[in-house]
């Protein structure tokens, strides 16, 4: 067997995958393939079954609930509103302090980030559009490749790791509420395990590169639509900026603060509106509702997971006591915050970075492509 050494670079030598070493990162738009059919239609068939066996019963209620909608305090819709719109400031934040230098200013970075999640909101499964978009026009504002591909790696991962972070918080200050509750013990028991996981996976990647490497190259050697050669520069950029983080105690933990403020000013924007109508929820059963949600958001089958958050955070909330009209108002209202909001923000992000970017090209002296 190959030793780990022999596939870790000498110091001083570029790493695989950058510019100098003959092996360029991909472009995202080149790795991005075109989703398969069959999982076309299996969103499409989940999406008619959600709406036909959760939503449309729920309409009756909803209809009666929506009265409520004019009682709502403005100053508490202000709170939640500022709140998402902090929890997007944290996010860009996070690009800035991921990319390093030469860094776009912070309005280009966030109008980026705001293209992103417009993408990823239209789109089912989009996070391949997404990306590629997103790595256009940070190479646009200037950003190296290697810093716009591997940046954008860390930056999702760590972002994810620290939502399911808060997940198994709001499982474990939830317990005694379902201590009874198999279902949920087993939920607990899984997030556990899920994060366990994770931690071994970076313990692999930093301790052992060139074993994590073959193994990413034959679990890709199984899947349909991965690169042997795709998956071992995502594991080798992944391991490098782990490594990199590490060596970094005052930037490891700027990051971790930003991306757990990310999550949890989103998910106190969820706490306001359910307290203006009337459930203000314990704080184990917030995170543990919010990452239910969120992370049920990002499998690829419906766009932004619409449909199945609300189908999914509704019963769950009304499991942890919340009233019916509460829980769906409640919901109804943070998505049109977290979800619906982004998307008109998102266009007319990508349209100004559009703009800029033509009027770039357009100058005297901007260089050819």
């Amino acid at each position: 067997m190959t030793d780990d050494a022999d596939l870790v670079p000498e110091p001083g030598a570029p790493e695989p995958g950058l510019p100098g070493t003959g092996t360029e990162p991909p472009h995202p738009a080149a790795t991005a393939r075109r989703r398969h059919p069959l999982v076309i239609a299996a969103s499409v068939l989940l999406l008619l079954v959600i709406v036909g066996v959760v939503l449309v019963p729920q309409y009756a209620s909803g209809v009666r609930a929506l009265e409520s909608f004019g009682s709502i305090s403005p100053s508490l819709v202000l709170a939640a509103l500022t709140l998402e719109l902090a929890s997007l400031l944290c996010y860009s934040a996070l690009s800035a302090e991921m990319i390093g230098p030469p860094t776009p200013s912070f309005r280009t970075l966030l109008r980026i980030d705001l293209t992103d999640l417009g993408i990823r909101n239209a789109v089912p499964g989009g996070g391949a559009t997404a990306a590629a978009a997103r790595y256009r026009f940070l190479r646009q504002a200037g950003v190296r490749p290697e810093n716009a591909l591997t940046a954008a790696t860390i930056q999702l991962t760590g972002s994810d790791l620290a939502l399911g972070a808060l997940f198994a918080l709001g499982v474990a200050l939830s317990l005694r509420t379902f201590s009874d509750n198999l279902y949920y013990r087993v939920a607990g028991i899984a997030v556990l395990a899920l994060l366990a996981a994770a931690a071994l996976g970076v313990w692999l990647l930093t301790r052992h590169p060139a074993r994590s490497v073959t193994a990413a190259r034959a679990v890709a050697r199984r899947l349909p639509l991965v690169t042997e050669a795709g998956a071992e520069s995502f594991v080798r950029t992944l391991g490098g900026q782990i490594r990199l983080l590490a060596t970094h105690p005052r930037r490891l933990l700027v990051v971790v603060v930003l991306s757990a403020a990310n999550w949890l000013l989103d998910a106190a924007a969820l706490w306001v509106l359910l307290a203006a109508f009337g459930y203000p929820l314990a704080f184990g059963p917030l995170l543990t509702v919010y990452g239910l949600g969120t992370i049920v958001a990002m499998l690829p089958l419906t766009p932004g997971g619409l449909g199945i958050v609300e189908a999914v955070m509704v019963p769950a909330l009304i499991a942890f006591g919340a009233p019916r009209e509460a829980a769906l108002l409640g919901v109804l209202g943070w998505r049109l915050l977290e979800y619906w909001l982004p998307l008109p923000l998102g266009l007319a992000a990508w349209l100004s970075l559009r703009w800029g970017s033509s009027r770039r090209r357009d100058s005297p002296g901007y260089p050819p492509e």
